[in-house]
């Protein structure tokens, strides 16, 4: 018997989907409200999760990486069971990547009776805006990528997928400075709280252990175009690392105009932001060499065929690049789907009824996770991953062993 999924974008009809296999869909014009009576009035009580996630603007390519996962979440859970037998609804609403429209939308879904949970948004800006809003109405928030260390302390309702940015900074200092013999550091961030943030944990941990960090500069992610002034001011600081702080088009553009320019005998690295194939493609062999490291590994075959990843991550990645070829699988999108289902379990697990039973039952880890390895959280919800380090060779990705 097929299953009926819902997705209803806010400000545009709601659509619905049969989804109980992949080989096909059919789809009309019935609205969640419609979707929800007839799902409703099982044991489990609620059956909406609900998205606040960017389909517009210019985080948009995120926001579809999620869309599509959070879509593949759902239909696999509903087709092993749903909760209690009963299918749940996916609600997505376009947050634009707006602090505002997220904090707007935060306050519509907590309105809606059969929401249990919300998973969102992109960015750390966009979903600490919105997570006051959450956290007074007790309505659990899965964050599949908040990675500022202020957002776990925000409150008891805020469950973050991604580590906050200290484990990977600080594991990135650790490694940049063993590997390079403590070479003098430089930092070039995007210009945004997680950005800031970061550049400090890497400069603190850097020193302590005995390096120095020679300069510290920023961009506007997004905007800024002409990196040159930003590349000469490092030739001038005669650093011998250079960390690249930002998403995978500035961090790519970066080295495309580092290559023009020459900047020889400094060893570049960066964040996990930019495992991505649209990075490669982008910057190519110029990126060759540049050392990356991430709390979620890299999803493309060139990497799955030698990576210890474990069957499930493997199966995930597989189902999902057949199901969106467009759109090849990432960390975000792995992100997505772990924090779907890790709030999808759990209500069905303890229900859907009591919020703080709900965040509880999700802080136990309940599923197998796609988006990393060792997924823990201490310390209320802090939430620990191991760290994966890649390079660049002949244009591709590669495991780095250090």
């Amino acid at each position: 018997m097929k299953k009926l999924v819902a997705f209803a974008l806010t400000g545009t009809l709601a659509v619905s989907m049969l989804a109980g296999c992949d080989q096909g869909s059919d789809s009309g014009n019935s609205t969640n409200e419609n979707s929800k009576s007839e799902n409703s009035g099982d044991a489990s009580g609620r059956h909406t999760i609900a998205a606040s996630i960017p389909l517009t603007g210019n985080l948009m390519q995120y926001g579809i990486s999620y869309q599509n996962a959070l879509k593949m979440a759902v239909e696999d859970f509903n087709a092993a069971g749903g909760l209690d037998g009963e299918d749940v609804i996916l609600e997505i609403n376009d947050d634009k990547g707006d602090q505002k429209e997220a904090i707007n939308l935060a306050n519509k879904i907590i309105e809606e009776d059969d929401v249990f949970a919300v998973v969102g948004s992109f960015g750390s800006s966009v979903s600490m805006a919105a997570a006051p809003v959450y956290q007074k109405a007790s309505m659990p928030m899965v964050s599949p990528n908040t990675s500022h260390p202020d957002f776990p302390g925000m409150g008891d309702m805020l469950i973050p997928v991604s580590p906050v940015a200290d484990i990977e900074r600080t594991a990135t200092a650790k490694m940049l400075y063993d590997q390079f013999d403590g070479k003098d550091l430089a930092i070039l961030h995007q210009n945004t709280d997680l950005g800031v943030t970061g550049a400090q944990i890497l400069t603190e941990v850097y020193e302590e252990l005995g390096g120095k960090v020679v300069m510290t500069d920023n961009f506007v992610p997004q905007q800024t175009k002409d990196f040159t002034p930003l590349i000469s001011k490092i030739k001038e600081a005669k650093p011998g690392i250079l960390y690249i702080d930002g998403e995978y088009n500035d961090v790519a553009n970066i080295l495309i105009q580092i290559d023009n320019i020459g900047l020889d005998g400094v060893q570049i690295a960066g964040p996990g932001n930019v495992f991505k194939q649209e990075f490669l493609d982008i910057a190519g062999e110029k990126a060759n060499g540049i050392v990356l490291a991430g709390t979620t590994p890299v999803y493309l075959d060139s990497i799955m065929q030698v990576a210890d990843y474990t069957d499930y991550l493997k199966d995930f990645t597989t189902r999902y690049n057949e199901k969106y070829p467009d759109t090849p699988c990432d960390g975000f999108a792995a992100s997505a789907y772990d924090s779907a289902m890790l709030a999808m379990t759990a209500a069905k697990n303890v229900g859907t009824d009591d919020p703080k039973a709900l965040v509880e039952e999700m802080l136990t880890v309940p599923i197998e996770i796609t988006s990393g390895k060792n997924m823990s959280f201490e310390n209320g919800n802090n939430v620990v991953k191991d760290v994966f380090v890649y390079t660049v060779i002949d244009g591709e990705f590669a495991p780095y062993d250090y």
